[in-house]
């Protein structure tokens, strides 16, 4: 009985220092998420400005310089 219950407490050690481990990668992974859509953001912002300003260059359907 003393030896299953040892068997016990070792494998809930086990199972806490995993669940610790999968928190702060997780926790670590959310953060790393947050940064990265706050770059997509300014990415395609940076892109629709880039597309407005282009078409804002260009009078009706005139054809670009290298046609």
């Amino acid at each position: 009985m003393e030896e299953r219950l040892t068997k016990l407490e070792m494998k809930l050690a086990y199972a806490e220092q995993t669940i610790a481990i999968l928190d702060r990668i997780v926790t670590d992974q959310a953060k790393e998420i947050a940064q990265l859509l706050t770059r997509l953001e300014k990415l395609e912002k940076r892109v629709t400005d880039l597309v407005d300003e282009e078409r804002d260059g260009m009078i009706g359907d005139q054809r670009p310089p290298h046609y």
